[in-house]
């Protein structure tokens, strides 16, 4: 952003306060904003494990009871947050006027209280939107004209987004902007050897790795039915789940333990839960051979297959939703069918057989990483929609 007599302030609404997707990218879009430009205030639902790292790179954090919108139709759910949508509004207005926000930024599709705050308030409002609803649900049609009436300006992080937003007609107003990552942080030269020494895994054996919250459309029953092939065809290859479960399924996590055992995978295959946390994950990435995103469902971007790409790691990755924006068949990774194990561990098995394929493919991630996923880049593009929204409300 161009100088100013001082820094613009924006407010930021998410709607969680946990380590998900949409939790690390705020991070690290707070992160890259010249601080000199921008002043940032987040505004989260409760404390959570990342509020300290917000605080740390210089934002002001507020908390703000915001009962969680979800696309369903549960009475419980849907009851929880009608009743508390006043108050939340109300408070985010007030730290809008005390504090002169700028800009609100909401930084998830379900975030609502940030669109009717910045309304009431009279300041611009970006809409972050980081959602795919391929239903054609009552809840997806009152978002879109939430979307239509509240948004100054939209932002998709995938062009999958884009298209699903266009059909809420929408697409004089979406900018699709990827999230970004610290390529200081993710780079090839991150070494893998502690992860391995821990899970008892040899320096010469085959890792195939997914790194995901244990929730069921992330596909790891797929990948599970995968590795089982693949062991059979390298009985010394091993595998590691890393992500720990949901509450909304707790009970998933002992489910695929239990599918994993029944397969048997046995003492070939690791679930650390979150023994692996944020700090760990390159390690994680450094340690494994091959990347594997097995998600049933359109992935909205896929964070976890830039972050092995600038990792210089092969992935295999289910050709759908944003995904296909980040692998490029063939040359960053492979694309395999959603829901398809067979052909999900064909295309490891090719991978793992072929040492100069694997290597051809972390070069080729690196650079396209390098290239289109940088956190200063990210961050730029995001302050161009500042300044837009900035000399559209000048204008008016």
């Amino acid at each position: 952003m161009t100088p100013a007599a001082s820094p613009v302030t924006v407010l930021f609404v998410q709607p969680t306060s946990e380590v998900g997707g949409s939790d690390l990218a705020l991070l690290r879009l707070v992160m890259g904003l010249d601080r000199t430009m921008v002043r940032s205030i987040v505004a989260l639902p409760a404390p959570g494990p990342l509020v300290s790292r917000i605080e740390s790179h210089g934002a002001t954090v507020r908390f703000v009871p915001m009962p969680p919108l979800r696309g369903t139709l549960n009475p419980w759910t849907q009851g929880r947050f009608v009743a508390g949508f006043p108050s939340a509004v109300r408070a985010l207005r007030t730290i809008i006027r005390r504090d002169r926000v700028d800009i609100v930024h909401s930084n998830s599709l379900f975030t609502l209280y940030g669109g009717a705050a910045a309304r009431s308030a009279g300041v611009p409002h970006v809409w972050h939107v980081r959602e795919i609803l391929r239903r054609r649900t009552p809840v997806r049609a009152v978002l879109f004209g939430l979307v239509r009436r509240w948004a100054t300006e939209t932002i998709a992080m995938s062009s999958a987004v884009a298209r699903m937003l266009a059909e809420g007609r929408l697409p004089a107003r979406s900018r699709v902007i990827p999230d970004g990552i610290d390529l200081s942080q993710f780079h090839p030269g991150v070494g893998g050897g502690r992860i391995r020494k821990e899970l008892g895994v040899p320096g010469d054996a085959p890792l195939v790795s997914f790194i995901a919250r244990l929730d069921p459309w992330k596909g790891l029953e797929v990948f599970l039915r995968a590795a089982r092939i693949v062991r059979d065809h390298l009985p010394g290859a091993r595998f590691l789940v890393a992500g720990g479960e949901i509450p909304t399924h707790a009970d998933y996590a002992g489910r695929m333990r239990a599918l994993a055992s029944g397969l048997g995978l046995g003492p070939s295959i690791h679930f650390t839960g979150w023994t692996y946390r944020l700090d760990d994950i390159p390690e994680v990435l450094a340690a494994s051979s091959v990347l594997v995103h097995a998600s049933i469902e359109p992935e909205p971007f896929g964070l976890v297959l830039i972050e092995a790409m600038a990792c210089a790691r092969p992935v295999v990755a289910t050709a759908a939703g944003g995904v296909l924006d980040i692998v490029d068949d063939g040359t960053t990774g492979i694309l395999v069918t959603p829901g398809e194990a067979g052909e999900t561990a064909h295309a490891v098995l090719r991978i793992l057989s072929d040492p100069a394929l694997a290597a051809m493919m972390g070069r080729t991630g690196r650079r396209k990483a390098e290239r289109e996923y940088d956190l200063p880049t990210y961050a730029r593009r995001v302050e161009s929609v500042y300044r837009s929204v900035l000399s559209g409300a000048r204008a008016a």
